[in-house]
């Protein structure tokens, strides 16, 4: 099985997924004549530039053309009648269907009233055709990314996060670093955000963003490579691992706070005596919880300790499989 694993440290936007492919070995031009033959949509081209902004070697895409759609229905209307095959068309579709969804909620209006401004143009179905086509042409099976540093998302953006419950993060709050068209792509496709999975590397590509952003590489990292299987009897899961240092605590707390803890599902909570600054003894409270279940924990944290602030650590967990000796229940 072959994996795409996006590393989006730096957001993550449809013309850098496809430039990210294009830098990993597929050729623009290919791309190009692709698309222009099955959308049957011509007056544009793909653009491609070397960045020199990064450590990485990166490529920027842009297109070229001035073609803009009246309303999402024209933009479906063009995929359905295209000659994509089944896979690529379906995907796209369901990819514009996710960015019309989010925008009525963001608009307060009904899907079928639904009008893009920006996103209206020639970009946007290229950018979600082209990404299903690459997926297509480089073989790839299922589709993982890590959590999406949102930067300052767009509330269309924040809508199809929250909607996918997907993991986000803001280490910039000066620019946009998800857009709305790379949310839906990997919102639609992955199949899940965290740890890269074990895999065997085959190709790398880096796609780089339009934006100059000070002490940031504004570069999307792709990985591509065959699943590894293993005969081993482990079995895995994706958990986070929430962490805090308390020193201020009456000790006869924990076991009540423990109890919550594990009353919400946590799969272990635990203790740890530190040594902590200035000498004072500490205790350091962690929980092990299910991905994408960690809010109802930190907010329990936050609420029944002394704590101020809370570290949260994707894990990933191999296990031996487990089955219960006759007679036991």
């Amino acid at each position: 099985m072959k994996i795409a694993y996006f590393s989006c440290s730096a957001g993550i936007a449809g013309d850098m997924i496809l430039s990210s492919f294009i830098n990993a070995g597929i050729p623009a031009k290919k791309i190009e004549i692709l698309i222009k033959r099955h959308l049957k949509l011509k007056n544009w081209r793909l653009k491609t530039t070397t960045s020199s902004r990064t450590h990485f070697p990166s490529t920027h895409l842009s297109v070229e053309g001035d073609i803009r759609f009246p309303s999402p229905r024209a933009m479906k209307s063009l995929l359905s009648t295209s000659s994509f095959s089944p896979l690529v068309k379906q995907r796209s579709k369901s990819i514009l269907d996710t960015l019309v969804r989010a925008e009525a909620r963001v608009h307060r209006v009904p899907e079928r009233k639904v009008h893009f401004h920006e996103i209206s143009s020639l970009d946007t179905i290229i950018d979600i055709a082209g990404a299903c086509l690459v997926f297509e042409l480089a073989g790839i099976d299922e589709i993982y990314a890590s959590p999406l540093n949102v930067g300052r998302p767009a509330p269309a953006t924040l809508e199809i996060v929250r909607e996918g419950k997907i993991p986000v993060y803001s280490s910039e709050a000066r620019f946009e670093l998800v857009t709305p068209t790379g949310a839906a792509i990997i919102a639609t496709l992955a199949a899940a955000f965290g740890p890269m999975p074990p895999l065997t590397v085959e190709k790398a590509g880096y796609g780089a963003g339009t934006a100059e952003i000070p002490g940031m590489q504004n570069v999307l990292a792709l990985t591509i490579g065959s699943a590894v299987t293993s005969a081993t009897p482990y079995e895995a899961d994706t958990v986070t691992l929430l962490e805090t240092n308390i020193d201020d605590m009456d000790p006869r707390i924990y076991p009540y706070v423990s109890d919550k803890l594990f009353a919400l599902g946590a799969k272990d909570v635990w203790l740890a005596q530190v040594i902590m600054k200035y000498g004072r003894p500490g205790v350091v409270l962690s929980v092990l919880c299910a991905a994408g279940r960690e809010k109802s924990f930190i907010d329990t944290l936050f609420r029944e300790t002394t704590t101020l602030g809370i570290r949260c650590m994707p894990a990933s967990r191999p296990m031996l499989r487990r089955a219960l000796r006759p007679g036991h229940k």
